[in-house]
């Protein structure tokens, strides 16, 4: 009966868990046993008390999510497959844990996510939590995780508004940093000030030899759009000399033949080139109507399933001359950048998108303060990644890590930037120059390449 007794009060009293659409129910639930199984790399005799809990929350059945948690899982091995973390005299290891918020699905429940975030922290204990990709869910869920006032790490939506709140209310959300992406108004600068080079580029003999100065932009009806659309319809036409003539908000639930509609429409308006601002399914229906049509426009632009390795396969090579934004290809941001790249294509077998990059190197980030300060005091943490700046960066695969003062990521060479990616004949896919205007010219690995239809030849 002791031993029995003993087994009930170790119990967890309180853990929620979702059951059905919108209904929590409060039960009685041992809590999550943690294990070597948890810790990728780590030797198969440890205990849970040698265990630093680390937890993913995202769409885990999306590339997004999936991406997420496969460079937080790549990342713990390296750390404890190299003996793990001595805090205070004791060792312990990198335990990686994930919960499915379903906020990739058009569809959007955003009771889901909190449902996640609920389970994450009461029924899996997490002592730190990263991920994140969708505005409108993380908006939403990303309460909980504060009021649980556990250190979370955005490593997927790029909306200003999540740092903005570290601003205004610090002390409530204090625990919150995004080390990836760069915010939505600076993804939109750096497309402007990538474009208002290549238009000059594009104008010149060696290209198009004819003025360049229409754009269009397709983007998603979404939360995280509007700073950056906002933002290229401001001042593109500043920095360019250029115009907007065409703008096409979508829904996200677009059909191949609505996308056909869409790319007729900008085509029409005598568009030279394409801005999308597109982090869903989208993609492959843009570049399969682009492919058709033959326009007289470039694609230069975001475009995060494009970001995969498999957009070739999947696109049927639709995708050919499509220059995307995008966190990391195999070249070296940083010295950790390629063997980053390298490990985790050697792992997955396949290469890594966005989010991948920012959940590996907020795992390293985790574990780099926590090291520095012998500590796992969530004040201790924020403490020191806030001395985590332009005058003392750490450098991470996705670029030098350095933090504002509302937690968001630097932007600009050689902290977080991004990189303009192209795909090319074969499937192959060279990161093109930049002329400076965000990278300096040893980053690229290729030259940019214009449509071979008519009107977008080589002179």
């Amino acid at each position: 009966m002791e031993q029995l007794t003993k087994r009930i009060l170790a119990i967890v009293l309180i853990a929620v868990v979702g059951i059905g659409v919108g209904i929590t129910v409060w039960i009685f639930v041992a809590p999550y046993s943690w294990g070597a199984k948890d810790c990728p790399g780590a030797p198969t005799n440890i205990t849970e008390d040698q265990i630093i809990r680390m937890g993913v929350l995202g769409g885990l059945y999306d590339i997004q999510g999936a991406g997420a948690l496969e460079g937080a899982q790549l990342a713990a091995y390296e750390i404890n497959s190299a003996g793990g973390i001595e805090v205070n005299g004791q060792t312990y290891y990198i335990g990686i844990t994930a919960e499915d918020t379903d906020e990739s699905n058009p569809n959007l429940d955003t009771t889901k996510g909190v449902a996640a975030a609920e389970r994450i922290i009461n029924y899996k204990r997490c002592q730190y939590l990263l991920g994140g990709f969708r505005t409108e869910s993380l908006a939403v869920y990303i309460e909980t995780v504060m009021d649980a006032q556990i250190p979370f790490i955005g490593t997927g939506a790029a909306t200003d508004y999540f740092c903005q709140n570290v601003l205004d209310d610090y002390d409530r959300y204090k625990y919150f940093f995004r080390n990836m992406p760069i915010n939505s108004t600076s993804l939109g600068g750096e497309i402007i000030a990538f474009l208002a080079y290549y238009a000059n580029v594009l104008s010149s003999p060696l290209y198009a030899n004819k003025t360049i100065n229409r754009y269009g932009i397709l983007y998603e009806d979404l939360d995280w759009t509007t700073p950056l659309v906002t933002a290229l319809k401001a001042y593109l036409p500043v920095y360019t000399g250029g115009s907007i003539v065409a703008s096409v908000a979508y829904p996200i639930t677009a059909l191949q033949t609505d996308m056909d509609g869409y790319i007729s429409d900008i085509d029409a308006n005598n568009t030279q080139i394409l801005i999308p601002v597109i982090s869903a399914q989208g993609g492959i229906l843009m570049m399969n109507s682009y492919a058709d049509a033959e326009p007289g426009f470039v694609v230069i632009g975001i475009d995060v399933q494009s970001q995969l390795d498999t957009f070739w396969t999947d696109s049927t090579g639709n995708c050919e001359y499509e220059c995307v934004l995008q966190s990391l290809h195999n070249t070296s941001k940083t010295p950790v950048s390629v063997p980053f790249w390298n490990a985790y294509v050697a792992r997955y077998n396949h290469e890594p998108i966005y989010t991948a990059v920012g959940s590996y190197d907020a795992v390293r980030l985790f574990a780099h303060a926590i090291n520095q300060t012998q500590s796992f005091d969530p004040e201790d943490f924020i403490a020191e990644v806030e001395t985590i700046n332009k005058d003392n960066p750490l450098a991470g695969a996705g670029g030098y890590a350095a933090f504002t003062p509302s937690h968001d990521v630097k932007e600009g060479y050689p902290y977080g930037y991004t990189l303009f990616v192209q795909w090319q004949a074969g499937g192959t896919k060279v990161v093109v120059p930049s002329f400076g205007s965000i990278y300096p010219p040893e980053i690229a690995t290729g030259s940019y390449i214009t449509p071979s239809w008519p009107g977008w030849e080589f002179n």
